[in-house]
C-alpha cells in the first residue's frame, strides 16, 4: 500500500483514516515543535518494534512518548511525584522528562531501570491526535540510528519514508533541534541533553 501523505490542516475524512491507520498499526512520520519525527501509538507494541527496525536502533535505547497533558502521564506512571509534574509544567521550551516506575504493562517503552520518557507537546494538531487515540505517540526523530537527525522534510531519506504508512506535512513552528531531556529528583533537575 502506498503512503500516503496529508499536507496542512487534517479534513475530518482524512483525521479519520490517519487515526484508523494509527489504531492499527501505523507508522507516521511528522514535524514536532522540535524536529521531524517518526511515530506510532505507543500502547501497540508490535509499532513500536517496528520503528527500532526502521530506524535500524537497538531497544535498549528507549523512545519519547508525547503527551498531551502532564495529568496523563500518571496512566503510564506508578507513584507519580506531583513535585516533579510541577518542576516540569513551569518550564517554557517543553522539555522531555524521565520518570521512574514505568507500569509494568508497559515495560516495552522503558529503559532498564524501568523509566519512562514523557515530552507535553504544546501542538494543537498533535493533541488532537494524542487526544482523539487515548494513548500517547512515539516521537524519536526520522533517521536511521546514527545518521543527523532531520530538520525539514527534505532531510528525510527515502528509507524512512518509503516505510512509513502516514506522512504528515503542516506547518509548525518548530526550534529544529532535539528537546531538552532531563530527571527531575528531590525538587532538583538533572539534564541528561541540554
Amino acid at each position: 500500500m502506498p503512503t500516503k501523505v496529508y499536507s496542512e490542516n487534517l479534513f475530518s475524512k482524512d483525521f479519520n483514516i490517519l487515526i484508523d491507520d494509527l489504531n492499527n498499526g501505523g507508522i507516521i512520520v511528522y514535524p514536532t515543535e522540535t524536529i521531524w519525527a517518526i511515530g506510532c501509538k505507543s500502547t501497540i507494541k508490535r509499532s513500536v518494534q517496528k520503528i527500532y527496525s526502521i530506524k535500524n536502533r537497538s531497544q535498549t535505547s528507549p523512545f519519547i512518548n508525547l503527551i498531551d497533558s502532564y495529568l496523563n502521564i500518571s496512566k503510564y506512571v506508578n507513584n507519580i511525584d506531583s513535585k516533579t509534574i510541577k518542576i516540569a509544567s513551569e518550564i517554557n521550551d517543553p522539555p522531555t522528562v524521565i520518570y521512574p516506575n514505568c507500569k509494568k504493562k508497559f515495560n516495552y517503552l522503558s529503559n532498564t531501570k524501568n523509566e519512562i520518557a514523557f515530552r507535553v507537546t504544546p501542538n494543537q494538531q498533535i493533541i488532537k491526535i494524542i487526544k482523539t487515540l487515548n494513548a500517547p505517540l512515539i516521537s524519536t526523530s526520522a533517521n536511521i540510528s546514527g545518521e543527523n537527525y532531520p530538520k525539514s522534510i527534505g532531510n528525510i531519506s527515502s528509507s524512512i519514508l518509503n516505510a512509513v504508512d502516514v506522512i504528515l506535512n503542516f506547518d509548525i513552528k518548530s526550534s529544529d533541534k532535539p528537546s531538552s531531556i532531563m530527571k527531575i529528583k528531590n525538587g532538583e533537575i538533572e539534564y541528561l541533553r541540554k
